[in-house]
């Protein structure tokens, strides 16, 4: 638990997933959107879903949310099943993005804000949902547990 908190805080998504139970998934991505590339590299991937960072140089900021829908969009003509987690330059915020696909309803954006200074406990919580234990792994486990989970873990409404 300790090593996730920390591991959230530092933006060091690698040792995070590693930690949740993911494998490790090199793969690059750059899409293009507005006119504006936007390189996207992938951290981890658990049966077919792959997780991307796409980072924010100094120069830019994290992308707006119709900017990051789009990006979305692009993302999913080559890897379907994924999220993105979208950082600042400085790594201080995230917002960790996951689209839910149902047949003859549109697309419906699920987006986590992270920022450093936060004790992070809902994400973790989230986190929580989609790690996999040494155990589960000896089981047949297949994308439509993993994409499950993380419905279940990404799709709730947020509370006002």
């Amino acid at each position: 638990m300790q090593l996730i908190h920390q591991s959230l805080k530092e933006s060091e998504f690698e040792t995070l997933f590693n930690e949740l139970g993911w494998e490790y998934h090199t793969q690059r991505l750059t899409v293009l959107v507005d006119e504006t590339e936007y390189v996207l590299t992938a951290l981890a991937e658990k049966r077919g879903l792959v997780v991307f960072q796409c980072a924010a140089t100094i120069q830019e900021r994290i992308p707006d949310y119709a900017t990051r829908r789009k990006i979305q969009k692009q993302v999913a003509k080559s890897v379907h099943e994924h999220f993105i987690i979208y950082t600042n330059a400085e790594k201080t915020t995230h917002i960790w993005q996951w689209v839910k696909r149902e047949p003859g309803k549109p697309d419906a954006c699920r987006e986590h804000r992270y920022d450093s200074g936060q004790s992070g406990e809902s994400l973790i919580q989230k986190l929580q949902t989609i790690a996999f234990s040494l155990t589960e792994e000896k089981e047949d486990i297949t994308l439509t547990d993993v994409t499950g989970r993380v419905r279940a873990s990404f799709d709730v409404e947020k509370v006002t």
